[in-house]
């Protein structure tokens, strides 16, 4: 390889490897809720802030735009995207359908291979769990459904999936960790029912069970659905508050 283009070849690896910076980065900050919902995205501070170039701060603001955790706004640059009540509605709408239906697929497609990953994490989430890991939870359930989603073998399908997954870290982190609870029993009732769904999905995929991976990918989604709202009565970021009340008083007027 002559130096050109090695050093072409440096050029655009270190180019990636700084979007990949700045788009990891941004993700967590905007999941965990540092960056909150309807937040301003200036370009110039992000890059100062993450200490690389423009370029990469905009493919990452790409990215997460095609996630739908930040919107573009034209003329206007960007900003986190919203969380009110219709926003969190039509995320768990979508959720269920396209969840039953890769679960489904995933049951009549699986290789051996997927199925010892989503085991392998199956376990990584029960394990975060005894250790108390909130964080660690998250982030093995969501390689536990990609791995579902990858099995479904649709790459339309599995790229909506991955949205969606990746969408879901933001409702997760606000209505799944321990101190979104009551109490610590409502906490581990709720997990050991997530716990026990894994297992069963696990085995109805194996099993080649299509029918009964796609009615515990449902009652999955409702779990999810029936937390979140419970969640969002009890406990609701400053700046969800606002939002969501918009939502609720433009309901009223119609």
């Amino acid at each position: 390889m002559s130096k050109k283009v090695a050093a072409r070849t440096n050029v655009k690896a270190l180019k990636g490897a700084s979007s990949e910076h700045a788009y990891r980065a941004l993700m967590q900050e905007i999941v965990s809720f540092t960056l909150v919902p309807g937040e301003d995205l200036d370009e110039a501070t992000l890059v100062d802030r993450l200490g690389v170039s423009r370029t990469p701060v905009r493919e990452a603001l790409v990215r997460l735009a095609a996630e739908g955790l930040v919107q573009l706004v034209p003329n206007r640059g960007a900003r986190v995207a919203p969380m009110g009540w219709n926003d969190i509605r039509e995320h768990l709408e979508a959720f269920d359908v396209s969840q039953r239906l890769v679960t489904r697929w995933a049951a009549v497609r699986r290789t051996d291979e997927q199925i010892a990953r989503m085991d392998a994490e199956r376990q990584a989430f029960e394990d975060a769990f005894r250790r108390d890991d909130p964080v660690a939870m998250l982030d093995a359930n969501f390689r536990f459904h990609a791995v579902i989603g990858s099995a479904c073998r649709n790459s339309l399908l599995q790229r909506f999936y991955m949205q969606q997954l990746t969408a879901d870290l933001r409702i997760a982190r606000l209505a799944m960790t321990n101190e979104c609870f009551p109490n610590e029993h409502a906490y581990r009732d709720h997990v050991g029912e997530i716990v026990r769904e894994h297992r069963e999905l696990v085995e109805a995929i194996r099993g080649h069970d299509a029918d009964r991976a796609e009615e515990l990918a449902r009652s999955h989604a409702d779990l999810a659905r029936k937390r979140v709202s419970e969640s969002l009565t009890q406990s609701m970021t400053p700046a969800m508050d606002v939002r969501l009340g918009e939502q609720i008083a433009a309901a009223d007027h119609v």
